[in-house]
């Protein structure tokens, strides 16, 4: 009997061990619940704090009413631009290959010019888009694009150049006054040389680019 009550004995405070390291277990998983949960709210509350932090474009105060001290920059930002008209065509009527051709006057206009300077000038060029026309016969001879010349024309606001066309580089045509408004001509004259070897007739064809820019400081 003895034996019997020390063994239940034991087994009680076996069991109470047991019991006692079961709830030391579960209350330090708690804690650790509770350690994690209070990181998580710390972060968020954080977050939460830098969303709600106003930014330097955003700037908050609080005022009193009523308030007129608050006050915010409109900026225009202009670019340097002009409004340009130049001829759709130039047509050379060559009735001689013998001579060279002069075509009717040409009109180019500039207005609207903004610039970022007083002293800047517009300056007005122009290149063919290739080293020669197009001739009306695959293959056959045409002329060169260094064949087309102008005058030094008289403009409104500006001093004209004489050039000779080139499609590798633009050629001057004319270069407004400085701070000039607009500038324009009624009288660039575009001439296409003599070449008694061309043998089609029909329509040589050759596209030009007009280039403006400003120019100086």
């Amino acid at each position: 009997m003895r034996v019997d009550g020390s063994l239940a004995a034991n087994g009680r405070l076996a069991g109470g061990a047991e019991l006692a390291s079961v709830a030391a277990q579960n209350l330090e998983s708690a804690v650790m619940r509770m350690s994690t949960l209070k990181a998580l709210v710390i972060g968020s509350a954080a977050l939460f704090v830098l969303a709600l932090r106003p930014t330097a474009a955003q700037a908050q105060t609080t005022v009193l009413l009523p308030d007129t001290s608050q006050t915010t920059v409109l900026t225009a930002t202009v670019s340097e631009q002009a409004r340009v008209t130049v001829p759709a065509s130039v047509a050379f009527a060559v009735g001689d290959l013998s001579s060279s051709t002069a075509a009717s006057a040409a009109t180019i206009s500039i207005d609207r010019i903004v610039l970022t300077t007083a002293t800047k000038q517009l300056k007005i060029s122009v290149q063919a888009g290739a080293a020669s026309f197009t001739p009306p016969v695959a293959g056959s001879i045409t002329w060169a694009a260094g064949d087309v010349s102008w005058n030094a024309a008289t403009w409104t606001r500006a001093t004209g150049a004489a050039g000779t066309l080139s499609s590798s580089a633009f050629t001057q045509v004319a270069t407004c006054n400085a701070d000039a408004a607009d500038c324009s001509t009624t009288s660039l004259v575009f001439t296409l040389g003599a070449k008694t070897t061309v043998q089609r007739a029909g329509n040589h064809t050759l596209t030009v680019t007009w280039k403006v820019e400003s120019i100086g400081s």
